[in-house]
């Protein structure tokens, strides 16, 4: 069994984006603009539900090549625009009956930097559980979250997020 403090119980990832904190914090929020990052490339966005409030909850459906491949889903804790936003962040799998559910916790702080840049800093913890029952997930992690920072800073600049 895992403790809280190991290191793969936390995920911390830092990055400067090209855009003012309110438009990136948006783009946490809006479901349309989320659709074009919120999943790794080898992902689709089926489907997504946002209500941005304190308690609301966010649900995103996905697949891969066609097959559902389950979803995430969350509820948000605190929304502090435009510098912090904390949620739960839960992988659901295709047979949540199963055991296929994971909850973690996503803190997001966007700091201003430089002329229009934002500084993202993203802490995904409470991973233990995820580690010991989806170790393929939970070593997806890193690679899937600077995968969507990368194309969340396509759509904070406007540019075109799916190169397909």
């Amino acid at each position: 069994m895992s403790g809280p403090h190991e290191p793969e119980a936390t995920v911390r990832i830092e990055r400067i984006l090209h855009a003012r904190p309110d438009r990136v914090f948006r783009a946490f929020l809006d479901a349309d603009l989320m659709r074009q990052w919120v999943t790794p490339d080898d992902l689709d966005v089926d489907r997504i539900t946002v209500d941005a409030r304190v308690g609301g909850r966010i649900e995103v459906w996905h697949s891969r090549h066609g097959a559902s491949t389950g979803k995430f889903e969350g509820r948000f804790v605190r929304i502090d625009p435009p510098q912090e936003l904390v949620y739960h962040w839960a992988f659901v799998g295709t047979e949540p009956e199963k055991g296929e559910y994971f909850d973690t916790l996503v803190t997001i702080r966007l700091r201003p930097w430089g002329s229009g840049e934002t500084q993202v800093n993203v802490v995904h913890e409470r991973l233990a559980e995820l580690r010991k029952g989806a170790p393929d997930v939970h070593q997806k992690l890193v690679p899937g979250w600077e995968n969507c920072l990368d194309k969340l800073e396509r759509t904070v600049r406007g540019a075109p997020t799916d190169p397909r």
